[in-house]
């Protein structure tokens, strides 16, 4: 698989935890009264994820992922962006990134090979989040805006971080639409794709669901270990494609940040 290809299996399911895990690390390097603006961490990554196409193969991932912030801005998972607000319960984020919502490989999948490539879009984001003590809310919108798909997705998440110390364990739920234009990119079957055994297939939006747990230690103010997994759960508008054999997808992985 490519690169991208890769990040696009498990970029979605830890970003969240990331982002919890950079709020641990702020949080412990807070009470050790660092106030430099500038962090930059290297994140090692072992994943494995299910594939959900006809003859998908699970993928399995070792990848560095390297975090810039500075000030409001930041590139990481694949995102350059700007905190444009920052509040102590409230933040907007815009950013600008790869489009990591479906498989642009179809798992490998030895069935699918004679079908169109695909490309990973850039999408062009904008994110909130609202946190109290009762947890935090999410809500994001991404648009392609490099004309591969032309689609959108809008996305809402809930997730409860308990701290223990320098331990942290996180459940979370979300759900994310998909435009038509999504979905048909990455579930659809063109005319040009159609043979004997691979019906046309055009399909509408979609609304997919995910249940999520993170745990995460902090080993010094530079470094901590994670652990994730998250379930995600397939709309029919996707599971009736003729290129796709499984409603749901199972990911889990661990995970290594040292911050510099």
């Amino acid at each position: 698989m490519r690169t991208l290809s890769k990040l696009s299996l498990f970029l979605p399911l830890f970003s969240g935890y990331v982002l919890s895990g950079y709020a641990l690390a702020n949080d412990y390097s807070a009470q050790e009264g660092d106030d430099d603006e500038f962090h930059f961490a290297v994140m090692a990554l072992a994943h494995t994820q299910d594939s959900i196409y006809v003859g998908g193969e699970r993928n399995n991932t070792i990848l560095p992922l390297p975090e810039v912030y500075w000030r409001n801005f930041y590139f990481s998972q694949g995102q350059l962006g700007l905190t444009a607000i920052e509040l102590e319960d409230f933040a907007l984020d815009l950013s600008v990134g790869g489009d990591f919502i479906g498989d642009t490989d179809r798992g490998d999948s030895k069935q699918l090979k004679d079908m169109k490539d695909l490309d990973t879009a850039i999408t062009a984001n904008i994110d909130l989040s609202y946190m109290g003590e009762w947890g935090e809310l999410s809500f994001g919108m991404a648009h392609d805006i490099s004309n591969k798909h032309d689609g959108y997705s809008l996305s809402a998440g809930y997730g409860y971080r308990m701290m223990f110390g320098r331990w942290f364990v996180e459940p979370s739920v979300g759900v994310t639409y998909s435009s038509k234009d999504v979905v048909n990119y990455y579930y659809g079957v063109s005319e040009q794709d159609v043979t004997a055994d691979r019906a046309l297939y055009q399909a509408d939006s979609a609304i997919n669901y995910e249940l999520g747990l993170s745990a995460g230690y902090m080993l010094s103010k530079q470094s901590m270990v994670m652990a994730f997994a998250q379930m995600e759960f397939f709309d029919d508008e996707i599971t009736d494609s003729p290129i796709v054999d499984d409603d749901k997808s199972l990911g889990f992985g661990v995970a290594y940040r040292y911050s510099f």
